[in-house]
């Protein structure tokens, strides 16, 4: 089984997270993070990482509203491609935060997680 940054993640050298609307979604895929659903502070649905989605969980996420889940999806780039696309997000991101004081704790620290979520 592949390792697990934690036991909400589910990651590998041979996947991907990646968000998608739930009329992409289809069994057989697997979890990436951990997917909570609740209805007034409730529970509803709990699908922890690395749960391999049937169409029983299909329909239940469906009844329970979901739009989006985090799949890990294998990784078709190359290591290159992969490079390049690191680089060009980092490029985005960089021109987003052009004119934000980096200096300021706070900015920075945002400016490192939006930086951390869109190199993956």
């Amino acid at each position: 089984m592949a390792p697990q940054a934690d036991r909400n993640t589910f990651i590998s050298r041979e996947t991907r997270l990646r968000y998608l609307p739930f009329a992409e979604i289809e069994a057989g895929m697997v979890i990436g993070r951990a997917l909570n659903l609740s209805d007034r502070n409730i529970l509803r649905l709990h699908l922890p990482a690395g749960h391999v989605l049937t169409d029983g969980n299909l329909r239940q996420l469906y009844a329970n509203g979901a739009e989006f889940v985090c799949v890990a999806m294998p990784e078709t780039r190359s290591p290159e491609q992969i490079a390049a696309d690191t680089a060009d997000s980092a490029g985005r991101t960089l021109r987003i935060f052009a004119d934000a004081d980096l200096s300021e704790p706070t900015m920075a620290a945002l400016f490192d997680c939006v930086l951390s979520y869109r190199s993956k």
